[in-house]
């Protein structure tokens, strides 16, 4: 598919000298991989890039937006070193941007390459091309295209607990048989932000203040209200933070399989790992948030 902008990469002599995080040796900046590592905690929170060379920072990149639920997957996402050390961010051949750049600037780009429909799922098609169907009720037509077919992908399909999900098989010789299962469940940065500030809210044991703030809150809304028990540069904080531009919205479950129960399996995976991913999202933020009011 055609992407609206692409941009080509900056060419490189070959007499220059190699990129000093190419073999994931000690880098001579830390600073770009500790801003990749934040960027990539919102996705995979136990995430380590210490000594990674770049083919293993990109199959991170590559996991985050299994998480992230951008609607990217039919994109090669790579994290590149260039010029001073850099980490910079790509998709295909398009310079998203620098690891160390805004997080909201880097979601914007993020943002024009995407094609959500009006449940804000993407549209795009995982696959370049293969068998591309609509679900229909029942196990039948799934079983025939779990063990039968070569290379299809399903459309979105209406799945438990407020989530949509599709399915599809790749086979190449990279990957093989590779069954996948995707839930998608998207949610915004301020909508985890505005339910983390409630929960905040409702755990506060001084009656008097729990009720300061709900009348606050109907004034200025809860967040607001949360964020008066705050100085004025821990929100500026909170708002450069990558959590609030990328949130785990969506789950992928893979495997070799060629079996209905191992497809449920896989199912069964991606609903759980996104339900948990979304649940401790908002338990960060309420830990950050309840911390701040109690001091108050």
């Amino acid at each position: 598919m055609t992407q609206k902008t692409k941009t080509k990469p900056a060419p490189v002599s070959e007499a220059r000298p190699p990129a000093p995080d190419v073999t994931g040796a000690r880098d001579v900046n830390p600073a770009p991989r500790r801003a990749l590592e934040a960027l990539l905690r919102t996705a995979l929170p136990e995430v380590s890039l210490g000594g990674l060379a770049l083919t293993e920072l990109s199959a991170a990149l590559s996991r985050a937006h299994d998480a992230w639920g951008l609607g990217l997957r039919h994109l090669r996402h790579e994290v590149r070193a260039e010029d001073g050390g850099t980490l910079s961010l790509y998709a295909d051949r398009t310079r998203i941007g620098s690891a160390e750049d805004a997080p909201e600037a880097l979601a914007a780009t993020y943002a024009g390459m995407q094609a959500l429909d009006e449940r804000g799922l993407s549209s795009w098609a995982v696959l370049p091309e293969g068998h591309r169907v609509m679900l229909e009720g029942g196990s039948r037509q799934l079983k025939v295209l779990v063990e039968d077919a070569r290379d299809f992908e399903s459309q979105w399909a209406v799945h438990t607990g407020g989530m949509h999900l599709r399915t599809g098989r790749q086979v190449s010789e990279q990957l093989g048989e590779d069954l996948w299962v995707e839930v998608a469940r998207p949610t915004s940065g301020r909508d985890l932000v505005q339910d983390a500030a409630w929960e905040v809210v409702e755990r506060i044991k001084d009656r008097a203040l729990r009720r300061s703030l709900q009348k606050q809150a109907e004034e200025r809304g809860i967040l607001g209200a949360v964020l008066s028990a705050r100085s004025g540069e821990v929100e500026a904080a909170m708002r450069r933070s990558p959590g609030l531009y990328f949130t785990v919205n969506a789950a992928v479950a893979r495997g070799p399989l060629r079996t209905l129960d191992g497809w449920r399996g896989l199912q069964k995976e991606a609903t759980a790992a996104l339900e948990t991913a979304q649940e401790a999202q908002v338990n960060r933020l309420v830990a950050m948030l309840g911390n701040t009011v109690r001091s108050r």
